[in-house]
């Protein structure tokens, strides 16, 4: 193997893992904890469950970008779903939620720090299931928003 191409083929794999590593698990941050806190139980986090942090939401308005809002979801897994070939499609997955966000306007037409969650949890839903089979999506909740303005909600 060249020298070039192996260190390419590290690199993909490290940017493979980190990504993976982001899907399966957004540790440590305020999403996780808010999670558990609208669940009302610690731990009550469903492990059937792929988490997609960070997404980055335009917020456009009359055609000029005016912020992003990161947002992060969590996709619940059927039961009766093979979990493990479920979460072999993360790629895809990962690529249909970031494709769903530049696509459709998720933003509160009154507040360019808001999202408007239930157009959002819709769209999600559906690139979802687009992604991993309408069968295998339970359901979509959003986890935590912030804004790059500043503005978390």
């Amino acid at each position: 193997m060249k020298p070039n191409t192996f260190a390419r083929a590290i690199a993909a794999a490290m940017i493979a893992s980190t990504l993976l590593a982001g899907l399966a698990n957004a540790s440590g941050s305020p999403a996780k904890e808010k999670g558990k806190a609208e669940e009302g139980e610690e731990g009550a986090t469903s492990s059937r469950s792929m988490d997609a942090p960070y997404l980055a939401v335009p917020v456009m308005r009359d055609g000029v970008l005016v912020n992003y809002l990161f947002v992060s979801i969590r996709i619940e897994i059927a039961q009766g779903v093979d979990l493990w070939q479920t979460r072999e499609k993360a790629h895809f997955l990962r690529d249909a939620l970031v494709r769903a966000s530049h696509a459709n306007d998720l933003s509160d037409p009154q507040n360019n720090n808001a999202l408007n969650e239930a157009r959002a949890i819709q769209v999600y839903r559906a690139a979802a299931a687009q992604a991993l089979g309408a069968q295998a999506v339970a359901g979509v909740s959003i986890v935590a928003t912030y804004s790059s303005q500043g503005s978390g909600i």
